[in-house]
């Protein structure tokens, strides 16, 4: 007979609120009786978790933004903290959203509750060391490429590799594109938190603007919001007659017109990989906080494609990556797009690079998880 289990999760931002939606219903496979609270968006509600703070409020990067939204964090904080006193869960799972879930599982500890953090921490990628002080106050850890296992176990046999989530989704089938010179749509994904939106749109219109003198590529633009807060300050932030060109970023069908995208960093950019969309990415961070990171993050490449093929890359990344971008990097996206269209070979590379990362994620992570979060129930 099942046993009732309090299980609370807390996902920080939109991709994490879908891979945490999968996870819950899955261990609802595995123990139908468990009940889940959760910190979290649509996603994880429509999951049938009960959503005590809606983190789209909290959703920023950066240091300046994060200050910024000191108020709603620590609000968001307390109220974890107090479900955690006065419910006493049985577990808790954290995915993602590093600063704000270590604190979380920090607190944790003091009330000897077990704690699974799923899509862990990507400190590898400028504070590895850290890694010590996190494995302290997390029991177990899930993670979902190949090299953070290998990373991870340098501190901790407490991890496993427990393959991709978007390996388990059908949806994200690899597109056959077409190319028509004529016909060409080109995708923007400007980000899903307020920060993100607010430093990478503008950028991004720039370079369209400049691919728009050609009529080539006149009025086939999507512009795709990853949420209803992203569609808002969207809507206030594009210029006169854009807002027409807005469309749910969970609509696949729409994505799949998309010849060729200009995105924000993040797991979008696996999205379209799995889709077999080319792809350039553009971000830009506050001054400050770029100045910061710039000083302290040791990878050479922020695209997860060109992350998850490492070595194996050379000299050139899979994906053209623009961080910071001026005026003369807008001039290069315009290059990099047409380029896209006009040279055969260069899309094969793109498409044979993404073939690869299809290969190396394996499927089966959120029923993965929720096998460890049921082991781990006292």
């Amino acid at each position: 007979m099942s046993t009732i289990n309090n299980i609370f999760v807390v996902a920080g931002e939109s991709s994490g609120d879908q891979h945490a939606a999968n996870y819950v219903k899955e261990h609802k496979k595995v123990n139908p009786e468990a009940v889940f609270t959760a910190i979290g968006q649509q996603e994880l509600n429509n999951s049938g978790a009960n959503i005590i703070f809606n983190s789209e409020e909290i959703s920023v990067i950066g240091i300046i933004e994060v200050i910024s939204k000191y108020s709603k964090i620590r609000k968001a904080l307390n109220i974890a903290y107090n479900h955690i006193i006065n419910s006493k869960p049985d577990l808790i799972v954290l995915v993602d959203y590093v600063e704000f879930n270590l604190k979380i599982a920090r607190f944790a500890k003091k009330y000897n509750i077990p704690v699974l953090f799923y899509v862990a921490p990507q400190v590898w990628a400028w504070r590895e060391k850290r890694i010590k002080k996190i494995v302290e106050v997390v029991d177990q850890l899930a993670v979902i490429f190949p090299f953070e296992e290998r990373i991870f176990k340098k501190y901790t046999q407490n991890v496993t590799y427990v393959g991709h989530p978007l390996a388990d989704d059908p949806r994200f089938k690899p597109t056959d594109l077409k190319y028509n010179h004529r016909m060409t749509t080109i995708g923007i994904f400007p980000g899903s938190r307020e920060s993100e939106i607010r430093n990478n749109l503008y950028r991004m219109i720039d370079s369209i603007r400049i691919v728009k003198n050609d009529d080539i590529y006149s009025k086939n633009i999507k512009i795709f919001y990853a949420n209803a807060t992203a569609k808002k300050l969207l809507v206030h932030l594009l210029p006169e007659g854009w807002s027409a060109l807005l469309v749910d970023g969970k609509d696949l069908s729409e994505i799949k017109k998309c010849q060729k995208v200009i995105t924000a960093s993040g797991t979008v950019t696996l999205e379209l990989a799995m889709m077999n969309i080319p792809m350039i990415i553009m971000y830009r961070l506050s001054p400050f906080t770029y100045f910061i990171m710039k000083h302290l993050v040791k990878l050479k490449y922020i695209g997860l494609v060109n992350l998850i093929l490492g070595d194996s890359l050379g000299s050139q990344p899979v994906v053209k990556e623009f961080i910071q971008p001026d005026y003369s990097d807008e001039v290069q996206v315009m290059v990099e797009l047409q380029r896209i269209d006009n040279d055969i070979s260069y899309r094969e590379k793109i498409e044979d690079g993404y073939s690869q990362v299809r290969k190396t994620l394996k499927p089966g992570a959120a029923m993965n998880v929720a096998k460890i979060a049921n082991k781990m129930i006292r």
